[in-house]
């Protein structure tokens, strides 16, 4: 591997720091943390351990694969700090929990004013749209720190748990009976067995493993029903609220869209089959009915080729177009006539389709 860079093999990352020189090794495992996880700040505490001859080595190594939506990662360092604080809560692109089960030495996590110690075997979550600290404590032995993290999509288990604000920065233990020895079982047999998979079998486990662990912090009444299906309505609906806000101001293509929510581009697009409107017809919907709200709204709204470039359409001709689909008229006859006048609008059934999913709300209203 060249130094740098990083090997991709079947579907697996891998980094390591070990074909660095010494003196630029902790710089590139900053580097790589922020690439393979979330931003993060990372230093070297001076007075737990006596650190290497040169300051700037550390042994590290990052091996990550993805199920369907969350991304599994190995990883092995040293003692060290890690923040993942304002500036970098800026810089994140994605929301996600983290769910860190322990393998070697121990970790020191903070997160909304609460603090746990996770020791070999036990978990605890940790929530990137929040500000935490993490403490790496490598062994006194063997100077080896080492943990499985699994990434979820944040918008997958908020409707799983009662309190996720309340979740994070909480021990699990994995040793004792109970819920959270099986989430730490399934956790490294998912693993361990992860490169086996194929897309079914990576489905099925990621459903297993988002319901255990939502039981094991607190589930909510909706986690009863819960199933493949109900997983996937709630990240859709995730979905189009984050469209509904950013279609005027943000990139809505379906590779921008996917790595926001740490899903791959052909996820996205499974996420609406089945639902009479497909991603690229949802988009245009939300774009069709933001114009349609403008032109209703008292006060003026400038030309119409003005509002076509506001809302993402490519010209006048092209809003006139899906505009007449969807409303009967053109969007300057419902300017001048409004919705009372000789426009016949779909109806609303029809308009609003399965945006959203079975059992979530149609209205969608963009973000001031």
């Amino acid at each position: 591997m060249q130094p740098g860079r990083h090997v991709e093999e079947a579907g697996v990352r891998y980094w390591t720091t070990d074909d660095r020189p010494a003196r630029e090794q902790f710089s590139y495992w900053r580097e790589v943390i922020c690439e393979a996880f979330t931003p993060l700040a990372a230093e070297r505490p001076r007075v737990r351990h006596a650190g290497p001859a040169d300051p700037g080595a550390i042994r590290s190594w990052v091996r990550a694969t993805r199920l369907t939506a969350t991304n599994c990662a190995e990883v092995s360092s040293a003692t060290q700090l890690i923040t993942h604080g304002r500036d970098e809560i800026r810089r994140t692109t994605t929301d996600h929990v983290f769910v860190n089960l322990q393998v070697s030495g121990h970790c020191v996590g903070t997160q909304a004013g609460r603090r746990c110690v996770v020791e070999p075997g036990g978990f605890a979550l940790f929530d990137t749209t929040r500000e935490y600290g993490l403490e790496f404590v490598a062994d006194d032995d063997t100077q080896d720190w080492r943990c499985v993290s699994f990434r979820v999509p944040r918008a997958q288990l908020v409707p799983l748990v009662a309190d996720l604000d309340g979740a994070t920065a909480v021990t699990h233990d994995g040793a004792a009976p109970g819920i959270a020895r099986v989430v730490a079982s399934i956790m490294l047999a998912t693993w361990n067995a992860v490169d086996t998979f194929d897309p079914a079998a990576a489905a099925a486990a990621e459903t297993a493993f988002t319901t255990l662990l939502a039981a094991a912090t607190g589930g909510s009444e909706e986690l009863r029903d819960t199933g493949r299906e109900h997983l996937d309505a709630g990240l859709r609906a995730a979905v189009n609220r984050h469209l509904a806000a950013h279609l005027r101001t943000g990139d809505t293509s379906a590779a921008a869209v996917a790595a926001r929510f740490g899903i791959s581009v052909r996820k996205l697009h499974q996420l609406y089959e089945g639902t009479g409107r497909s991603f690229a017809r949802t988009v245009m919907a939300l774009r069709v009915d933001g114009c349609t709200r403008e032109l209703g709204a008292p006060g003026p709204t400038g030309t119409l080729t003005e509002l076509a470039a506001r809302w993402g359409f490519a010209d006048l001709s092209h809003l006139n177009r899906v505009f007449r689909a969807r409303h009967g008229c053109l969007p300057s006859e419902f300017r001048d006539r409004g919705p009372a006048g000789s426009c016949t609008p779909v109806p609303a059934g029809v308009r609003a389709g399965s945006i959203l999913g079975p059992g979530v709300p149609a209205t969608l209203h963009p973000s001031p």
